[in-house]
């Protein structure tokens, strides 16, 4: 496939070589790249064959790609096929109050089952996106931001449970309007990093699982103040 991927920072790194084991894991990373990026704005149709000529790839990839999407909610039935879901506040707040469940736990468990070494990663994020928030790079920010939940996800030691963290990422990132990267200050989020990742490394269940909903809905909060979308009827 020539596509290539994009991460979460926003740099492109050169694709790996394909195989058919993780053909569709490229390809989802790719759609959801451009819905994320508005390369596939809201409300736009997706269509199967466009994509597959886009990336270079059968339809039978971009097929279990749109299936895993619309699982996590990015796309949605509309007319004859899928449609890019349009944010909303109902979509948004749906959204956010899951990924708080979600992360409350991972928080929960994260302090009780994280090595020493994964506690210390998980600091060390938390004060690079600081630093970055500090510095006002959103681009670096974002990127420490991403890496810090899901490293949270990682040492909580549950792969269903990781999942469902990342797909909430995903989810919350792309109905969040890409961020709203310029209209936010990002210093409040990372001072909050850097207090869930003390409480996870003291081994406090309850206040990780406290702190991480907490942060989660106000982030949610301020995104409904600022862009909340159409008011569904």
């Amino acid at each position: 496939m020539s596509y290539a991927e994009v991460d979460p920072g926003g740099s492109r790194v050169a694709p790996p070589v394909t195989r058919p084991d993780n053909l569709t894991a490229l390809v989802f990373a790719a759609i959801r790249d451009k819905i994320v990026d508005s390369s596939l704005p809201p409300g736009s149709s997706v269509s199967e064959a466009s994509l597959a000529a886009q990336l270079q790839v059968s339809k039978t990839p971009v097929r279990e790609a749109l299936l895993r999407l619309r699982h996590i909610g990015l796309v949605e039935p509309g007319g004859r096929g899928l449609r890019v879901v349009q944010p909303s506040i109902t979509g948004i707040r749906d959204a956010f109050e899951f990924r708080a469940g979600v992360e409350a736990m991972s928080g929960r468990h994260a302090a009780n089952r994280s090595t020493p070494d994964q506690q210390e990663r998980i600091l060390e994020l938390a004060t690079l996106s600081q630093e970055a928030a500090e510095r006002h790079d959103d681009v670096a920010f974002l990127r420490c931001d991403q890496e810090f939940h899901l490293a949270i996800a990682d040492a909580a030691r549950n792969g269903v449970l990781r999942e469902a963290v990342e797909n909430a990422i995903i989810l919350t990132r792309a109905l969040r309007r890409r961020d709203v990267t310029g209209l936010r200050d990002f210093l409040p989020d990372a001072r909050e990093h850097v207090g869930i990742a003390e409480v996870i490394r003291a081994g406090s269940p309850d206040l990780a699982a406290g702190r991480l909903a907490d942060h989660i809905h106000r982030i949610m909060l301020e995104m409904l103040d600022i862009d909340p979308g159409p008011v569904p009827s």
